[in-house]
């Protein structure tokens, strides 16, 4: 019985899309943040998290049984593991709202949703052109834009920290509110790690 292929190239895609569905899951859940919903929205979320963690498994999986894949193997397993960091990311943001126990959001929140899915969107197009691995022009457009927002996040991090240590008067707010900074800082920096990750393979096979 012939062994049913997989499409390396199409599972980043799908990847790559839970990551802009999870994102805007997010938008939508702290847009309209409800304290007494959290944990429910926050659920749902994680869905999209497991399901990446499937798509992840199954690529691992078929990768040790595949004699020759389409590039090296070291880039599919980093490749892989940059886009779950990215979901993993976005889904600890949800996660830390419920376990911090926060009640309502600071009024910067809806910036660091705006520039995620942006962010994810890119990373999306990035995918359907890595899959023919030709177009490394419009590849490297991409690559340059993710970067470019990863420099927008920081500058909007730095912003808010900087805010929260000079106004912010209740300590537990402050700490709640650092923890869930620097995870919107883990989901840029993730997002610009699959970026330079993707212009590496595409500079080894050119």
């Amino acid at each position: 019985m012939k062994k049913e292929e997989l499409n390396y190239f199409d599972e980043f895609i799908k990847m790559a899309n839970n990551a802009v569905e999870i994102s805007k899951l997010l938008k939508a859940f702290m847009l309209a943040y409800n304290y007494e919903e959290a944990k429910d929205k926050e659920k749902k979320v994680h869905e999209h998290e497991n399901s990446s963690d499937k798509i992840q498994h199954n690529i691992l999986n078929y990768l040790i049984k595949d004699f020759v894949p389409p590039i090296d193997r070291d880039d599919i397993i980093n490749v892989t593991r940059r886009l779950d960091d990215v979901i993993d990311n976005i889904d600890e943001v949800a996660i830390d709202l419920d376990i911090l126990a926060v009640e309502t959001l600071r009024e910067d929140v809806p910036k660091y949703l705006e520039l995620l899915e942006v962010a994810t969107n890119k990373m999306y197009e990035l995918f359907t052109k890595f899959k023919d691995m030709k177009d490394y022009e419009t590849v490297k457009k991409l690559v340059v834009a993710m970067n470019g927002v990863e420099e927008q996040g920081d500058k909007l991090y730095q912003h808010s920290l900087r805010d929260l240590y000079t106004n912010e008067k209740n300590p537990i707010d402050v700490i709640r509110w650092t923890t869930i900074y620097n995870r919107f800082e883990d989901c840029f920096d993730s997002i610009e790690h699959v970026a330079d990750c993707v212009d590496e393979i595409f500079m080894k096979n050119s």
